[in-house]
């Protein structure tokens, strides 16, 4: 079965080509540790720089969130991350 195609609510074409659109989301799936709202970050150095990656810890999908959740979970060896339904 398809994923049925989200509700389209404004559309815009930038300069490159390409369209940029903004959909309606049913659902906002946040992951928490402890039960708090957290973020995550990667210090990373290079030969010629260094800086921050920051994880996306914010999802409209369920399954995408529950995925992160356990990869972080792994990841950190304990079971605090968790995820939680914004409406």
């Amino acid at each position: 079965m398809a994923r049925p195609s989200p509700t389209v609510i404004k559309s815009i074409e930038a300069p490159d080509g390409s369209t940029w659109d903004v959909t309606y989301a049913d659902n906002q799936y946040v992951i928490t540790y402890q039960g708090q709202p957290c973020g995550i970050r990667q210090h990373y150095y290079t030969l010629t720089k260094s800086g921050f990656k920051y994880q996306k810890l914010s999802y409209t999908n369920l399954g995408n969130a529950e995925a992160q959740a356990r990869r972080l979970n792994k990841k950190f060896n304990c079971t605090d991350f968790n995820v939680v339904k914004v409406t």
